[in-house]
């Protein structure tokens, strides 16, 4: 058994490496013999926190046999599938490292490649992550375009900029992470959750590895649901547009409103009734569109409070405590 820090020690860590695990057990143990190879490079401390998402095969009697060899892995049993995200948000829940790295298992993010991350926060320590991109993705060609579409909405959505790209593969300061896993998303996607606690985010470059095993987990209907959680849970802009829609409708209303009235009242409509029946009809939609416009401004509100969003987040003191750096409610 390798013993290489003791479980008490877990608060002087320097590393964790949270692992979502998903009908993987063609790779995982190689993945764990690469992976730790890797870590003992660094000469830091490290923990490896494995999630198996309640696949079909043998992973999880593969994880259990890597804890009993090796203290420094622990391992989660989902009941139910939930999802790469949220998988990945339980391991961040349980991690203890100064820093938290994210990698996928089917090794297409080698973990020779981690160094590279460590060495772009270390190269830039006031950065907060650091999101690795692939030189070339090693995809099939449907899922790069969705990943391109994907990035394009995000980027408008978020009001990100579209160089900056979202990927499994990264390192995150404890100081996000623990603001991270206290978010209340209930379709996280963690790119716009990272993006919406602090800016202090950049790419970095890796090597992509071609997946020799089995089927990535990603279909087109996961790629839309992931583009629909990127703008529409994480953006207001749907019902800042609704919003603005309200007030330019209630507008137009207004003016052809007085348009009618006034022809009305020169004689230039002669159909009894039209006249009455115009203005009720523009009267009532401005008023819908109004009624619109409020009931996105509340939204706005009701979205903000459910996810307990922080009324500020301090990223470094001087001689205060930090009893609480989120500004919780």
């Amino acid at each position: 058994m390798e013993t290489s820090r003791d479980k008490s020690d877990a608060g002087f860590l320097k590393y964790s490496v949270v692992v979502p695990v998903y009908n993987s057990e063609t790779t995982l143990k190689e993945f764990y013999e690469r992976l730790v190879k890797v870590m003992r490079t660094t000469g830091e401390s490290f923990e490896i926190i494995f999630v198996e998402d309640c696949g079909q095969d043998n992973s999880w009697q593969i994880l259990c046999d890597l804890g009993e060899r090796d203290n420094r892995v622990s391992a989660i049993q989902l009941m139910h599938n939930h999802g790469q995200a949220k998988a990945t948000l339980c391991g961040m829940s349980h991690a203890t490292g100064e820093y938290v790295i994210t990698i996928d298992d089917d090794l297409q993010h080698p973990p020779e490649e981690i160094p590279v991350l460590i060495a772009k926060l270390k190269e830039k320590p006031n950065l907060d992550v650091v999101i690795g991109v692939p030189y070339e993705k090693k995809h099939a060609f449907w899922r790069n375009l969705g990943s391109r579409f994907v990035n394009l909405i995000s980027s408008y959505a978020l009001k990100k900029s579209r160089k900056l790209k979202f990927s499994g593969f990264r390192i995150i300061s404890r100081q996000v992470v623990d603001i991270l896993v206290r978010q209340n998303a209930p379709q996280p996607a963690l790119g716009s959750l990272l993006v919406s606690i602090t800016p202090r985010i950049e790419n970095v470059y890796f090597r992509h590895a071609p997946r020799e095993h089995g089927r990535s987990g990603y279909t087109i209907a996961k790629m839309l649901s992931l583009t629909l959680s990127n703008f529409m849970a994480f953006s207001v802009f749907p019902l800042r547009f609704l919003a603005i829609a309200g007030i330019v409708g209630v507008f137009i209303s207004a003016v052809v409103w007085v348009i009618y009235l006034v022809r009305y009242i020169t004689g230039g409509i002669k159909m009894p009734g039209f006249a009455t029946v115009v203005l009720l009809l523009v009267g009532m939609g401005g008023f819908i569109f109004f009624a619109f416009g409020l009931v996105g401004e509340y939204l706005l509100r009701i979205l903000k409070s459910v996810h307990f969003a922080p009324r500020f987040i301090i990223r470094q003191t001087i001689n205060i405590s930090d009893k609480d750096i989120t500004g919780k409610r």
